[in-house]
């Protein structure tokens, strides 16, 4: 993975909370970035300059110096998103709508720009294959479950989406090897479906997630499609239209089952 905006996304869930600072400030501030020293970074931050240079490290780069420059690099190559409305100042409604677009924008951009199609082929594989899909998802993402449910079921396979944790322990105990688990979470650190997971896995049924790479869910199932938007930034523990980008996978998900499943017929 050589751009580093991809690495610092990519590494969220194996940093430690000060790095993890680091890395949301930096993200959160991508044109300023460049032109921030060590100090000023660490200031920012909230944290000391040594743990910015172990954040650096984490990333495997030497020094402060170098991870600029990779930064610099990879933000010249990024996908540019339209510029602001320069009325939104004078319309505080009109700014609230510019901020969610942005948000919104920067999410998909990211998703592009990480995108890997070997877990998503492997995913479509599994599901198309399968005798019945379990859809899992909590909270706002049971809402995403439900809608893909029905978007499975217009294709004619056989799903039925859990919102619950107690129907989804139901659900995991009816699976068999010939079953797959499909697990949304936009944090990937949700605990409510992992003992429904291990007893899925148990039963021989593949579990596929969509969540951020390196979560506790990414590592509990055998496929991991990588949604790396969620940020601890917000103090609801999410920010709703970043979200988004789960929504676009799943889009994306869908339509290449569609293409798979109207190629065998």
């Amino acid at each position: 993975m050589n751009d580093v905006l991809a690495q610092i996304r990519a590494s969220l869930n194996e940093m430690s909370a000060s790095e993890r600072k680091v890395a949301e400030t930096v993200l959160a501030n991508v044109q300023a970035v460049i032109s921030w020293s060590l100090a000023d970074a660490a200031k920012i931050a909230g944290v000391s300059e040594p743990t910015v240079l172990r954040f650096c490290r984490r990333l495997g780069i030497d020094g402060y110096s170098e991870f600029r420059l990779k930064f610099a690099q990879a933000v010249a190559v990024m996908v540019q998103t339209p510029p602001r409305d320069p009325n939104t100042s004078k319309d505080p409604i009109r700014s609230i709508l510019a901020e969610a677009c942005q948000r919104s924008i920067a999410a998909i951009n990211d998703l592009t720009l990480d995108f890997d199609s070997a877990p998503v082929i492997a995913a479509v594989d599994v599901l198309t294959a399968a005798r019945r899909v379990d859809i899992y998802g909590h909270g706002a993402s049971g809402f995403l479950a439900g809608e893909t449910q029905i978007r499975l079921a217009r294709l004619g396979l056989l799903s039925t989406a859990y919102a619950d944790p107690a129907l989804q322990m139901f659900s995991s105990l009816s699976l068999t090897p010939s079953d797959a688990v499909l697990v949304l979470s936009f944090s990937g650190v949700t605990t409510y479906p992992m003992p429904n997971i291990e007893v899925a896995r148990t039963a021989g049924a593949k579990v596929i997630s969509m969540c951020p790479t390196g979560s506790p869910l990414a590592q509990a199932g055998d496929i991991n499609i990588p949604i790396n938007a969620f940020r601890q930034k917000s103090p609801f523990g999410f920010v709703p239209t970043e979200r988004v980008a789960l929504s676009v996978m799943i889009d994306v998900l869908i339509n290449i089952i569609s293409d798979q499943l109207g190629q065998q017929t």
